[in-house]
């Protein structure tokens, strides 16, 4: 579900609908904090090794409010997903909280004005 390259640790904290991660980021060499809902859903597919037969794999698709935090605490930025893709107003801001850039997304797609 992390696009980003992670090292084998990672804390997870699941709140019922919601989860907070806590890893190392290897490409910019930093710790990362994110916080956002998710749902489940559930993908029945065809078994390949045995003809005629399915398997139910579970996703956590990330849906509803995120943020994600620099090492020292302060928002770096906030938006909101809807199943799996940036949906409504993003909130980039500087790692001393000033607000950098606002992005409107609508399901997955960058609205440019």
């Amino acid at each position: 579900m992390i696009a980003l390259s992670l090292s084998s640790q990672a804390q997870v904290i699941d709140d019922v609908a919601g989860k907070t991660y806590f890893y190392y980021d290897s490409l910019t060499n930093r710790k990362i904090k994110e916080i956002y809902h998710h749902k489940q859903v559930v993908k029945i597919i065809p078994d390949k090794k045995n003809y005629g037969e399915y398997r139910d794999t579970m996703y956590y698709l990330k849906n509803g409010p995120y943020t994600r935090y620099y090492e020292n605490g302060t928002l770096e930025c906030s938006g909101y997903y809807t199943d799996e893709k940036k949906d409504s107003l993003w909130k980039h801001y500087s790692p001393k909280g000033d607000l950098i850039r606002t992005e409107r997304w609508v399901k997955g797609q960058q609205i440019r004005y």
